[in-house]
Formats: C-alpha cells, sequence, structure tokens
C-alpha cells in the first residue's frame, strides 16, 4: 500500500498585493499534488486585497496582522500555524505551473539531506524565449549574492537538476526538518533583516549545518519582481546593505573575510560611494548595524556551535569568483545598487 503523499503548505505572504493575488491564488489551488493547506498572511495591506483574499475561504485560512511585521515575522507565524511535513514560502506576485509542487517535491524524495528546493523561476513578461529570473542563489568571494540567471534569456543553460546555494523565498519549498534544525531564537528567517537577504541567511546556516539545496528546471513559476516593492526605494537600499553585514557577522569566518579583505574593500567602497550619490538615507543602515551587533554576535555562537560544515568545505563548494565589469555596468552605473 503507497504511503499518501506528505502535506505539503503553502504560506503566501500578502502585503497590498491586489494586482496579483488573485493569479496566485487561482494558481496554488490547482495545484496537482493532492494534498496541500494554504494559509496567507496579510501584512495590513491597505488596499482591495483582504477582501479578494476573503472571497477564497473556506479554501485558505487568513491571517490579518494588525501591522506591517515585515516578511520573516509573517512567514513564521505562518509557518507556525501550518501542520506540512513541507513548506512553501511564497510571494504574492508569483504564479505556479499546474506541477509546480509535484515536480518540486519529486525532486528530492528519497534524499533526507536535502532541505530545500528552486524551481525554474522566469520573469512575469512571457517573453521567447522567456527571461529567467531565479534559479537559486549564488554567493561570491566577495560575500555579493545574485540569483542564477537573473535576466537572461532561457537557451536550456539551467535544464539539469542540481545543488544549488539555496532558493528565493519567493517560491521556495523547505522542509520542515530543516527549518526546525537551523532555527535561531524560535526563528526561521531573521526578523532583525525586516525584509530582503532572510531567505539568503537561512540558506547560508543550513549548508554550514550540512543541508542541501536542490534546484529542478521542472517545477516552473512566473515572478513579477518588485510588484510589491519600489526597487529603488530607499527602505529597499537600506535593508539590502545592512542585512549583508548582518549574515557577514552571523554566518561567516573572520579569518576568511581578512582573507578576502581586498575583495571587500574594493566592493564596499564601490558600493559605498554608489549609495552616496544615489540613496545617501541608505547607509543608515550602518546604525541598525552598530546597534544590533551584540544580538548578531549571540546568534553567531549559537550559529557556529552547531556547524557541521568547515568553512574551508564551504568556500571550496560555494564562493565563486565575482565579475567586476559586469558588476559595475549592471548595478552602479546602471542604476541599481545590489
Amino acid at each position: 500500500m503507497s504511503r499518501e503523499k506528505p502535506l505539503i503548505s503553502i504560506v503566501i505572504l500578502n502585503f497590498n498585493g491586489e494586482k496579483f493575488i488573485t493569479d496566485c491564488l487561482d494558481s496554488v489551488l490547482a495545484q496537482d499534488y493532492s494534498n496541500t493547506e494554504v494559509i496567507v498572511i496579510d501584512n495590513f495591506s491597505s488596499d482591495r486585497s483582504p477582501k479578494m483574499i476573503a472571497e477564497y475561504l473556506p479554501k485558505i485560512e487568513i491571517v490579518n496582522n494588525p501591522t506591517n511585521l515585515g516578511f520573516a515575522k509573517a512567514m513564521k507565524m505562518g509557518i507556525n500555524k501550518s501542520k506540512g511535513e513541507f513548506v512553501l514560502t511564497l510571494n504574492v506576485d508569483v504564479t505556479l505551473e499546474p506541477d509546480f509542487l509535484t515536480n518540486a517535491f519529486s525532486s528530492i524524495v528519497g534524499d533526507d539531506r536535502a532541505g530545500s528546493v528552486s524551481g525554474k523561476i522566469y520573469r512575469m513578461d512571457r517573453t521567447d524565449p522567456p527571461t529567467i529570473d531565479s534559479t537559486g542563489h549564488v554567493i561570491y568571494k566577495n560575500r555579493l549574492f545574485t540569483d542564477r540567471g537573473d535576466g537572461l534569456p532561457d537557451t536550456g543553460q539551467f535544464n539539469k537538476r542540481e545543488e544549488i546555494f539555496g532558493p528565493c523565498a519567493g517560491a521556495a519549498l523547505y522542509r520542515r526538518s530543516m527549518l526546525e534544525d537551523i532555527e535561531v531564537g524560535g526563528e526561521y528567517f531573521d526578523s532583525d533583516f525586516f525584509m530582503f537577504l532572510e531567505d539568503t541567511d537561512l540558506s547560508w546556516r543550513a549548508q554550514l549545518r550540512g543541508w542541501k539545496s536542490i534546484y529542478t528546471p521542472n517545477a516552473v513559476a512566473y515572478h513579477f519582481r518588485g510588484g510589491i516593492a519600489l526597487r529603488k526605494s530607499k527602505l529597499v537600499e537600506m535593508h539590502n546593505y545592512k542585512n549583508r553585514y548582518f549574515m557577514l557577522i552571523k554566518n561567516d569566518s573572520f579569518s576568511s573575510i581578512i582573507k578576502s579583505l581586498p575583495h571587500f574593500i574594493v566592493t564596499d567602497t564601490l558600493k559605498g560611494v554608489a549609495l552616496l550619490f544615489r540613496y545617501p538615507p541608505a547607509l543608515a543602515g550602518w546604525a541598525d548595524v552598530i546597534k544590533k551587533f551584540p544580538a548578531m554576535l549571540r546568534k553567531r555562537k549559537t550559529i557556529q556551535r552547531g556547524r557541521k560544515i568547515s568553512q574551508k568545505e564551504f568556500e571550496e563548494s560555494w564562493l565563486k569568483p565575482f565579475n567586476y565589469r559586469e558588476w559595475i555596468g549592471k548595478h552602479l552605473i546602471g542604476g541599481k545598487v545590489k
């Protein structure tokens, strides 16, 4: 007698997502994976989306927050409320192909150390060939991060199942036992980040604990990207800027940072100067880094005490060379500091 498929909990975060919520929920409810529950966390939206979400009752559950708690705290609420052996975190500006869950789950069946999955996520523009949004995250020697294939046409270059550093939490399947194994202070995503890079931080902790992340090209989704956030706003740039330092304090090796100091000097000087001219208030993120430095050190103690992978193994597996010329042209001269 075959075992029933494990329950997958789909946790959707909404904030003023009236433009996307119907397509997102319709795609979720159309999944051909039979054993799911759907929980929507609304972060105090001021548009019509809460009323639109309520129209889907009782097929889904809804949690309406009295304030905007940010990504990490809201997702924690959803994950704690859920019961699934697996959790799919989903942004409201993402739609899924009907077989997304089936293919994502199938990619890690039989591999108990596979803790997370990224599918092939396309931009919502539906070009021909389609434009890649993410096939998982990449970490570089200067500790910048990016989405693999971001902005590239899909020419089949990401058509094989493989291990990656970690998935974009906009559409990521997580094994609950992994989330519970890597939590720090009762949190999966770090609420001090508020928004942006929480998923990269989680992936870093998972790698240090010996978990694997899998990319499968067969699980296809579409992402509007930036649908519920102004990508160049001062708030976004500040969180992106400070959260990178939070990750370094918590997860990185201090000796490795010293060894990579030339990379840091070049990268951080360029980033700082670019922000000074484009988004000066983002540099105020340093005040938060200083203020929360003791808390990050306490988290670091927990993380480093529990790591199972040596720094050498981590560096050899995941730290990639960085293309400074391309980065300067695309993100600094092009106007987006990343």
